[in-house]
Protein backbone atom coordinates (compact mmCIF):
# COMPACT_ATOMS: atom_id res chain seq x y z
CA UNK A 1 0.00 0.00 0.00
CA UNK A 2 2.77 2.57 0.78
CA UNK A 3 4.40 1.69 -2.54
CA UNK A 4 1.08 2.10 -4.34
CA UNK A 5 0.51 5.49 -2.68
CA UNK A 6 4.04 6.55 -3.60
CA UNK A 7 3.33 5.60 -7.22
CA UNK A 8 0.09 7.61 -7.19
CA UNK A 9 1.91 10.61 -5.73
CA UNK A 10 4.55 10.30 -8.44
CA UNK A 11 1.79 10.49 -11.05
CA UNK A 12 -0.27 13.08 -9.19
CA UNK A 13 1.57 15.36 -6.70
CA UNK A 14 -1.83 16.28 -5.22
CA UNK A 15 -2.72 12.67 -4.36
CA UNK A 16 -3.83 12.44 -0.73
CA UNK A 17 -4.14 16.18 -0.13
CA UNK A 18 -7.42 17.60 1.27
CA UNK A 19 -10.18 18.35 -1.20
CA UNK A 20 -9.91 22.05 -0.31
CA UNK A 21 -6.31 22.02 -1.55
CA UNK A 22 -7.38 20.41 -4.82
CA UNK A 23 -10.06 23.06 -5.30
CA UNK A 24 -7.54 25.79 -4.51
CA UNK A 25 -5.19 24.33 -7.15
CA UNK A 26 -8.00 24.20 -9.72
CA UNK A 27 -8.72 27.91 -9.19
CA UNK A 28 -5.01 28.80 -9.20
CA UNK A 29 -4.35 26.73 -12.33
CA UNK A 30 -7.23 28.30 -14.22
CA UNK A 31 -6.01 31.80 -13.44
CA UNK A 32 -2.50 30.80 -14.54
CA UNK A 33 -3.94 29.50 -17.81
CA UNK A 34 -6.17 32.48 -18.62
CA UNK A 35 -3.53 34.37 -20.68
CA UNK A 36 -2.79 31.22 -22.68
CA UNK A 37 -6.48 30.56 -23.29
CA UNK A 38 -7.04 34.17 -24.34
CA UNK A 39 -4.20 34.57 -26.83
CA UNK A 40 -4.45 31.05 -28.24
CA UNK A 41 -8.16 31.69 -28.88
CA UNK A 42 -7.42 34.95 -30.71
CA UNK A 43 -4.59 33.36 -32.76
CA UNK A 44 -6.69 30.33 -33.66
CA UNK A 45 -9.52 32.64 -34.72
CA UNK A 46 -7.19 34.37 -37.16
CA UNK A 47 -5.85 31.06 -38.48
CA UNK A 48 -9.36 29.73 -39.07
CA UNK A 49 -10.29 32.83 -41.02
CA UNK A 50 -7.22 32.31 -43.24
CA UNK A 51 -8.13 28.63 -43.57
CA UNK A 52 -11.68 29.57 -44.59
CA UNK A 53 -10.42 32.03 -47.22
CA UNK A 54 -8.09 29.43 -48.78
CA UNK A 55 -10.81 26.79 -48.62
CA UNK A 56 -13.20 29.03 -50.56
CA UNK A 57 -10.64 29.40 -53.33
CA UNK A 58 -9.91 25.68 -53.75
CA UNK A 59 -13.08 23.83 -52.72
CA UNK A 60 -16.27 23.56 -54.76
CA UNK A 61 -18.08 21.05 -52.55
CA UNK A 62 -20.54 22.76 -50.18
CA UNK A 63 -18.67 26.11 -50.20
CA UNK A 64 -21.42 28.02 -48.41
CA UNK A 65 -21.71 25.48 -45.57
CA UNK A 66 -17.93 25.45 -45.22
CA UNK A 67 -17.93 29.23 -45.06
CA UNK A 68 -20.56 29.24 -42.32
CA UNK A 69 -18.61 26.75 -40.19
CA UNK A 70 -15.01 27.81 -40.79
CA UNK A 71 -15.44 31.56 -41.22
CA UNK A 72 -18.34 32.13 -38.83
CA UNK A 73 -19.24 29.37 -36.36
CA UNK A 74 -15.80 28.18 -35.16
CA UNK A 75 -14.15 31.66 -35.24
CA UNK A 76 -17.13 33.16 -33.39
CA UNK A 77 -16.80 30.54 -30.65
CA UNK A 78 -13.04 31.15 -30.38
CA UNK A 79 -13.48 34.92 -30.37
CA UNK A 80 -16.10 34.59 -27.63
CA UNK A 81 -13.66 32.46 -25.61
CA UNK A 82 -11.01 35.16 -25.85
CA UNK A 83 -13.42 37.93 -24.84
CA UNK A 84 -14.98 35.93 -22.00
CA UNK A 85 -11.50 35.38 -20.55
CA UNK A 86 -11.55 39.04 -19.46
CA UNK A 87 -14.67 38.42 -17.34
CA UNK A 88 -14.06 36.21 -14.28
CA UNK A 89 -17.78 35.58 -13.75
CA UNK A 90 -18.12 34.23 -17.29
CA UNK A 91 -15.23 31.78 -17.08
CA UNK A 92 -17.48 28.68 -16.73
CA UNK A 93 -19.10 29.66 -20.05
CA UNK A 94 -15.63 30.25 -21.51
CA UNK A 95 -14.53 26.75 -20.50
CA UNK A 96 -17.70 25.25 -21.95
CA UNK A 97 -17.09 26.88 -25.32
CA UNK A 98 -13.41 25.94 -25.19
CA UNK A 99 -14.41 22.30 -24.69
CA UNK A 100 -17.01 22.43 -27.45
CA UNK A 101 -15.07 24.25 -30.19
CA UNK A 102 -12.59 21.41 -30.97
CA UNK A 103 -15.45 18.91 -31.19
CA UNK A 104 -17.35 21.11 -33.66
CA UNK A 105 -14.19 21.45 -35.72
CA UNK A 106 -13.60 17.68 -35.87
CA UNK A 107 -17.22 16.86 -36.68
CA UNK A 108 -17.37 19.46 -39.45
CA UNK A 109 -14.10 18.20 -40.95
CA UNK A 110 -15.38 14.64 -41.06
CA UNK A 111 -18.74 15.74 -42.48
CA UNK A 112 -17.27 17.87 -45.24
CA UNK A 113 -14.22 15.83 -46.22
CA UNK A 114 -14.32 12.15 -45.32
CA UNK A 115 -14.90 10.00 -48.39
CA UNK A 116 -13.48 12.65 -50.66
CA UNK A 117 -10.20 12.02 -52.52
CA UNK A 118 -8.97 15.25 -50.93
CA UNK A 119 -9.46 13.97 -47.35
CA UNK A 120 -5.69 13.46 -47.00
CA UNK A 121 -5.24 17.21 -47.43
CA UNK A 122 -7.83 18.01 -44.73
CA UNK A 123 -6.90 15.26 -42.26
CA UNK A 124 -4.02 17.27 -40.69
CA UNK A 125 -6.64 19.58 -39.17
CA UNK A 126 -7.90 16.58 -37.17
CA UNK A 127 -4.43 15.66 -35.95
CA UNK A 128 -3.63 19.24 -35.00
CA UNK A 129 -7.01 19.48 -33.31
CA UNK A 130 -6.18 16.65 -30.88
CA UNK A 131 -2.79 18.14 -29.97
CA UNK A 132 -4.34 21.61 -29.73
CA UNK A 133 -6.98 20.33 -27.31
CA UNK A 134 -4.42 18.81 -24.96
CA UNK A 135 -1.34 21.01 -25.14
CA UNK A 136 -2.29 24.38 -26.59
CA UNK A 137 -5.90 25.24 -25.71
CA UNK A 138 -5.25 25.81 -21.98
CA UNK A 139 -7.82 23.28 -20.82
CA UNK A 140 -7.08 21.37 -17.61
CA UNK A 141 -6.11 17.74 -18.21
CA UNK A 142 -9.45 16.16 -17.19
CA UNK A 143 -11.51 18.51 -19.33
CA UNK A 144 -9.08 18.21 -22.25
CA UNK A 145 -9.22 14.42 -21.95
CA UNK A 146 -13.03 14.43 -22.11
CA UNK A 147 -13.03 16.68 -25.17
CA UNK A 148 -10.27 14.75 -26.95
CA UNK A 149 -11.90 11.38 -26.24
CA UNK A 150 -15.19 12.63 -27.69
CA UNK A 151 -13.36 13.83 -30.80
CA UNK A 152 -11.38 10.58 -31.02
CA UNK A 153 -14.55 8.50 -30.75
CA UNK A 154 -16.11 10.44 -33.62
CA UNK A 155 -12.96 10.08 -35.74
CA UNK A 156 -12.68 6.35 -35.16
CA UNK A 157 -16.39 5.76 -35.71
CA UNK A 158 -16.23 7.42 -39.11
CA UNK A 159 -12.76 6.46 -40.36
CA UNK A 160 -11.81 3.15 -38.71
CA UNK A 161 -13.22 0.78 -41.32
CA UNK A 162 -11.62 2.75 -44.15
CA UNK A 163 -8.28 2.96 -42.29
CA UNK A 164 -8.09 -0.81 -41.77
CA UNK A 165 -8.18 -1.59 -45.48
CA UNK A 166 -4.77 -2.24 -47.09
CA UNK A 167 -3.04 0.83 -48.43
CA UNK A 168 -1.61 4.22 -47.50
CA UNK A 169 -4.77 5.11 -45.58
CA UNK A 170 -3.53 2.95 -42.72
CA UNK A 171 -1.07 5.73 -41.91
CA UNK A 172 -4.11 7.67 -40.69
CA UNK A 173 -4.22 5.43 -37.60
CA UNK A 174 -0.60 6.10 -36.62
CA UNK A 175 -1.08 9.85 -37.06
CA UNK A 176 -4.16 9.71 -34.85
CA UNK A 177 -2.30 7.67 -32.24
CA UNK A 178 0.71 9.99 -32.36
CA UNK A 179 -1.27 13.22 -32.10
CA UNK A 180 -3.43 11.91 -29.25
CA UNK A 181 -0.54 10.38 -27.27
CA UNK A 182 1.84 13.33 -27.77
CA UNK A 183 -0.91 15.74 -26.78
CA UNK A 184 -1.88 13.68 -23.72
CA UNK A 185 1.72 13.31 -22.55
CA UNK A 186 2.39 17.04 -22.96
CA UNK A 187 -0.74 18.00 -21.03
CA UNK A 188 0.02 15.49 -18.27
CA UNK A 189 3.61 16.65 -17.78
CA UNK A 190 2.65 20.32 -17.90
CA UNK A 191 -0.13 19.94 -15.33
CA UNK A 192 2.13 17.84 -13.09
CA UNK A 193 4.76 20.59 -13.19
CA UNK A 194 2.11 23.17 -12.26
CA UNK A 195 1.01 21.00 -9.32
CA UNK A 196 4.59 20.87 -8.03
CA UNK A 197 4.83 24.63 -8.46
CA UNK A 198 1.55 25.17 -6.60
CA UNK A 199 2.61 22.98 -3.68
CA UNK A 200 5.97 24.75 -3.51
CA UNK A 201 4.33 28.17 -3.48
CA UNK A 202 1.82 26.98 -0.89
CA UNK A 203 4.67 25.73 1.29
CA UNK A 204 6.52 29.03 0.96
CA UNK A 205 3.36 30.99 1.80
CA UNK A 206 2.78 28.85 4.87
CA UNK A 207 6.40 29.27 5.99
CA UNK A 208 6.03 33.03 5.65
CA UNK A 209 2.87 32.96 7.79
CA UNK A 210 3.91 30.66 10.63
CA UNK A 211 6.03 31.43 13.69
CA UNK A 212 9.03 29.12 13.39
CA UNK A 213 9.36 28.47 17.13
CA UNK A 214 5.78 27.75 18.16
CA UNK A 215 4.07 26.75 14.91
CA UNK A 216 1.36 29.36 15.54
CA UNK A 217 0.47 32.11 13.08
CA UNK A 218 3.08 34.86 13.14
CA UNK A 219 2.37 38.50 13.92
CA UNK A 220 1.83 39.57 10.31
CA UNK A 221 -0.59 36.75 9.51
CA UNK A 222 -2.46 37.17 12.80
CA UNK A 223 -3.03 40.86 12.14
CA UNK A 224 -4.20 39.96 8.63
CA UNK A 225 -6.78 37.59 10.13
CA UNK A 226 -7.82 40.39 12.49
CA UNK A 227 -8.37 42.81 9.61
CA UNK A 228 -10.50 40.19 7.84
CA UNK A 229 -12.57 39.63 10.99
CA UNK A 230 -13.18 43.37 11.40
CA UNK A 231 -14.38 43.57 7.79
CA UNK A 232 -16.66 40.54 8.29
CA UNK A 233 -18.12 42.00 11.48
CA UNK A 234 -18.80 45.37 9.83
CA UNK A 235 -20.44 43.66 6.86
CA UNK A 236 -22.63 41.11 8.64
CA UNK A 237 -22.96 42.61 12.12
CA UNK A 238 -21.56 39.52 13.85
CA UNK A 239 -19.63 39.98 17.11
CA UNK A 240 -16.10 38.83 17.76
CA UNK A 241 -13.60 39.18 20.56
CA UNK A 242 -9.84 39.19 20.91
CA UNK A 243 -7.77 37.87 23.81
CA UNK A 244 -4.30 39.26 24.45
CA UNK A 245 -2.17 36.90 26.55
CA UNK A 246 1.16 37.36 28.30
CA UNK A 247 2.99 34.61 30.21
CA UNK A 248 3.59 35.77 33.79
CA UNK A 249 7.21 36.21 34.93
CA UNK A 250 8.55 34.70 31.72
CA UNK A 251 11.82 36.64 31.92
CA UNK A 252 12.74 34.70 35.03
CA UNK A 253 12.51 31.45 33.05
CA UNK A 254 15.21 32.60 30.63
CA UNK A 255 17.31 34.12 33.42
CA UNK A 256 17.14 31.04 35.66
CA UNK A 257 16.98 28.11 33.26
CA UNK A 258 18.32 29.50 30.01
CA UNK A 259 16.78 30.28 26.63
CA UNK A 260 16.50 26.63 25.58
CA UNK A 261 14.09 25.99 28.46
CA UNK A 262 12.34 29.27 27.69
CA UNK A 263 11.80 28.16 24.08
CA UNK A 264 10.42 24.84 25.31
CA UNK A 265 7.97 26.63 27.60
CA UNK A 266 6.84 28.83 24.70
CA UNK A 267 6.25 25.79 22.50
CA UNK A 268 4.28 24.00 25.20
CA UNK A 269 2.27 27.12 26.00
CA UNK A 270 1.49 27.56 22.30
CA UNK A 271 0.29 23.95 22.16
CA UNK A 272 -2.06 24.56 25.07
CA UNK A 273 -3.54 27.60 23.32
CA UNK A 274 -3.91 25.82 19.99
CA UNK A 275 -5.54 22.74 21.50
CA UNK A 276 -7.78 24.77 23.80
CA UNK A 277 -9.71 26.75 21.18
CA UNK A 278 -12.20 25.99 18.43
CA UNK A 279 -11.15 25.14 14.88
CA UNK A 280 -12.46 28.47 13.63
CA UNK A 281 -10.45 30.49 16.18
CA UNK A 282 -7.08 31.95 15.21
CA UNK A 283 -4.10 31.79 17.59
CA UNK A 284 -0.98 33.79 16.87
CA UNK A 285 2.26 34.77 18.53
CA UNK A 286 2.79 38.52 18.44
CA UNK A 287 6.35 38.30 19.77
CA UNK A 288 8.25 37.19 22.85
CA UNK A 289 5.81 35.71 25.35
CA UNK A 290 2.78 37.62 24.00
CA UNK A 291 -0.02 35.85 22.15
CA UNK A 292 -3.32 36.83 20.54
CA UNK A 293 -6.47 34.75 20.06
CA UNK A 294 -9.23 35.86 17.67
CA UNK A 295 -12.65 34.44 18.61
CA UNK A 296 -15.15 34.90 15.75
CA UNK A 297 -18.87 35.21 16.56
CA UNK A 298 -18.24 35.43 20.33
CA UNK A 299 -19.04 38.37 22.60
CA UNK A 300 -16.96 39.33 25.64
CA UNK A 301 -19.05 37.31 28.11
CA UNK A 302 -18.69 34.08 26.15
CA UNK A 303 -15.05 34.88 25.44
CA UNK A 304 -14.48 35.05 29.21
CA UNK A 305 -15.93 31.57 29.62
CA UNK A 306 -13.65 30.22 26.91
CA UNK A 307 -10.62 31.90 28.48
CA UNK A 308 -11.48 30.54 31.92
CA UNK A 309 -11.33 27.01 30.50
CA UNK A 310 -8.04 27.87 28.81
CA UNK A 311 -6.65 29.33 32.04
CA UNK A 312 -7.53 26.13 33.87
CA UNK A 313 -5.64 24.05 31.29
CA UNK A 314 -2.56 26.26 31.60
CA UNK A 315 -2.57 26.29 35.41
CA UNK A 316 -2.86 22.52 35.53
CA UNK A 317 -0.06 21.83 33.06
CA UNK A 318 3.46 20.80 34.09
CA UNK A 319 5.98 22.71 31.96
CA UNK A 320 9.55 21.51 31.38
CA UNK A 321 11.83 22.36 34.32
CA UNK A 322 9.65 25.24 35.57
CA UNK A 323 6.60 23.05 36.35
CA UNK A 324 3.83 25.63 36.83
CA UNK A 325 3.27 28.84 34.85
CA UNK A 326 0.36 31.21 34.68
CA UNK A 327 -0.70 33.93 32.26
CA UNK A 328 -2.56 37.25 32.26
CA UNK A 329 -5.48 37.65 29.84
CA UNK A 330 -7.00 40.82 28.40
CA UNK A 331 -10.33 40.51 26.55
CA UNK A 332 -11.86 43.12 24.23
CA UNK A 333 -15.04 42.71 22.18
CA UNK A 334 -15.06 44.54 18.87
CA UNK A 335 -17.27 47.62 18.81
CA UNK A 336 -18.81 48.26 15.38
CA UNK A 337 -16.96 50.99 13.54
CA UNK A 338 -13.96 51.24 15.86
CA UNK A 339 -10.46 51.12 14.47
CA UNK A 340 -8.20 48.12 14.74
CA UNK A 341 -5.74 50.16 16.79
CA UNK A 342 -8.47 51.06 19.27
CA UNK A 343 -9.51 47.41 19.63
CA UNK A 344 -5.95 46.28 20.27
CA UNK A 345 -5.35 49.16 22.69
CA UNK A 346 -8.33 48.05 24.80
CA UNK A 347 -7.11 44.44 24.82
CA UNK A 348 -3.64 45.64 25.79
CA UNK A 349 -4.99 47.78 28.62
CA UNK A 350 -7.11 44.87 29.89
CA UNK A 351 -4.07 42.58 29.90
CA UNK A 352 -1.93 45.08 31.81
CA UNK A 353 -4.78 45.57 34.27
CA UNK A 354 -4.71 41.80 34.86
CA UNK A 355 -0.98 42.01 35.53
CA UNK A 356 -1.37 45.03 37.82
CA UNK A 357 -4.09 43.25 39.81
CA UNK A 358 -1.86 40.29 40.69
CA UNK A 359 -1.42 38.34 37.41
CA UNK A 360 -3.02 34.99 36.56
CA UNK A 361 -6.21 36.95 35.97
CA UNK A 362 -8.73 37.71 33.25
CA UNK A 363 -9.79 41.29 32.63
CA UNK A 364 -12.33 42.67 30.15
CA UNK A 365 -12.27 46.18 28.75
Amino acid sequence: MPLFNALLRALDPLHGVPEATRQAFACWYLQAKIPQIRYVAFLTTALYLIYAAIEQNVETDQPFARLIVHALLVPAALLAIGLLSFQPRRQPLMLGLLSLAPIISVLSNLYFNFGSPRFAFYAPEIYLNLMWTFAISGLALKRAMATALFSLAAIMLVTLEHSLTPGMQRLHLIWILASFSFGLLSAFLLEKAHKHMFLHQDSLALSASVDSLTGLWNRSRTLHFLIEEVARSNRYGTPFSVVLIDIDHFKSVNDTHGHAVGDSVLRQFAGLLRDGVRVMDKVGRLGGEEFLIILPEIDAAHAEQAVQALQKRINGFSFDRVQRKSASFGIAEYRPGESLDCLMERADQAMYRAKANGRDRIEIL
